[in-house]
C-alpha cells in the first residue's frame, strides 16, 4: 500500500469511528486496527489525534462550504438586480450537507453525525478554528437572508437563522432513521424530498411575519 493509500485508509477509518463515537470514545488502537495499519504509520501521517480528528473533519467540511458559496453566486447571479429569493438560498445551504448522506465517497452519514456534534458541542482545540472556518460563510449567508427578508430586523433574523441550522443538524445526524420511524405513516420520501421538506420548514419559519413585542 503506498503512502496516499494509507493516509486515506487512516481517514477514512477514523471517519466511521469518529462519527459513530466521537473524539473522546475513538481511540488510535481502534482506528488503527479498522485500517489494517500500525500506530507507526499514524504518526507519520498525522502529528496527534487532535490532527487527525481535524483533517477528519476538513477534508469534507471545506468542500461543502465551498459548494454552499458556489450555490449561492450563481443564485445571485440569476437573480440579476433582485434579491436571491428565501427558498433558493435556503436551498444553497441546505443541499451540499444533506446530499451527502447517499454519497459515502463524500463522507456519506458518519461525516454528518460527525460534523453535526462538532457543531453543537465543538472539542474544544477545534473551537476557534470552527469560527474562523464558518464566519466568512455566515456573514455572506446572513447578506443574502436579510435582502430575502428586508422586514425582518436583525435580532429577530439572528434567532430564526440559529434555528434553522440547528433544524439542519438535526437532519444531517437523523436522516436515515426518518423512513424507519415514518413507515406507518405511508410511503418515505427520497434524500431530494428530505431537502425539500427542510427547506419548506426554515422557509416558513425564516419568512414568518416579525414579532412584535407584547
Amino acid at each position: 500500500m503506498d503512502a496516499q493509500a494509507t493516509r486515506d485508509g487512516i481517514l477514512n477509518a477514523a471517519e466511521l469511528l469518529f462519527g459513530d463515537h466521537g473524539f473522546p470514545g475513538a481511540s488510535l488502537r481502534q482506528i488503527t486496527d479498522k485500517a489494517g495499519v500500525n500506530l507507526a504509520a499514524v504518526n507519520y501521517h498525522f502529528r496527534s489525534k487532535e490532527d487527525l480528528y481535524r483533517q477528519v473533519l476538513f477534508r469534507r467540511l471545506r468542500p461543502v462550504n465551498a459548494e454552499r458559496l458556489t450555490l449561492l453566486t450563481q443564485a445571485a447571479q440569476l437573480a440579476g438586480d433582485q434579491p436571491v429569493p428565501l427558498r433558493a438560498v435556503l436551498d444553497t445551504f441546505i443541499r451540499p450537507l444533506l446530499r451527502r448522506a447517499d454519497d459515502p465517497a463524500s463522507g456519506g452519514i458518519p461525516f454528518l453525525r460527525l460534523l453535526s456534534r462538532d457543531l453543537l458541542d465543538p472539542p474544544p482545540f477545534l473551537s476557534e478554528e470552527l469560527v474562523r472556518e464558518f464566519e466568512p460563510l455566515m456573514t455572506r449567508y446572513t447578506h443574502a437572508f436579510s435582502q430575502a427578508l428586508p422586514g425582518l430586523p436583525p435580532l429577530e433574523l439572528f434567532w430564526r437563522m440559529q434555528f434553522a441550522l440547528g433544524a439542519q443538524l438535526y437532519v444531517a445526524a437523523r436522516q436515515q432513521d426518518f423512513a424507519r420511524r415514518s413507515r406507518s405513516l405511508g410511503p418515505t420520501d427520497s434524500g431530494e424530498g428530505c431537502i425539500r421538506h427542510l427547506v419548506d420548514f426554515c422557509a416558513a419559519g425564516l419568512g414568518s411575519p416579525p414579532l412584535t413585542a407584547a
